[in-house]
């Protein structure tokens, strides 16, 4: 018996060994996975979505009362290239809404990203909008129509303000 022992004894040891290596590998994947690039994936992709629907609404929707403060929320809404065109052009988007006022309230019917690098800040989303427009007459606003929208935002993850829309453009149908 004693031989057998003399074999069997460092075969159990290294079955041991390759057990609690095995489970050791098993726990840091699973810890890595909770902590690690894939929890933070997720956690981008749902903030992305959540801020592109906010924003697609933001930048659709208009108070001809107030037009600067709808200015001021589509520039809050932007940043890069987008932010820099209103910014140029606010005179000029000022003008045409005192000039045809009429109000425009958007509300999602869809969402999806189509793209998102969470390490870089970006991400790409597609939006389903109805944009209830009326124009304004004697200050009264008249009969609403409803448009259907696809808008396509580029988004980008700002250090201190979250997702932003740095291009946006209509989505042929």
């Amino acid at each position: 018996m004693s031989g057998i022992w003399k074999i069997v004894t460092p075969l159990l040891g290294v079955l041991a060994l390759v057990a609690v290596l095995a489970a050791g590998w098993s726990g840091y994947s699973w810890w890595s996975a909770a902590k690690g690039n894939e929890a933070e994936t997720v956690v981008a992709r749902d903030t992305a979505l959540q801020a592109a629907r906010q924003l697609a609404v933001t930048l659709q929707s208009v108070d001809p009362a107030h037009p600067e403060d709808s200015i001021a929320a589509w520039e809050a809404a932007a940043t890069g290239p987008l932010l820099q065109k209103l910014r140029t052009d606010k005179q000029k988007y000022l003008g045409d809404l005192q000039k045809s006022p009429s109000t425009s309230q958007a509300t999602v019917v869809d969402a999806a990203l189509t793209a998102l690098n969470a390490n870089a800040g970006t991400a790409t989303a597609i939006t389903a909008l109805d944009v209830s427009q009326s124009a304004l007459v004697n200050g009264v606003p008249g009969a609403p129509t409803v448009r259907q929208l696809r808008v396509k935002l580029t988004l980008s993850r700002t250090t201190d303000q979250g997702w932003k829309v740095s291009s946006s453009g209509l989505v042929n149908a």
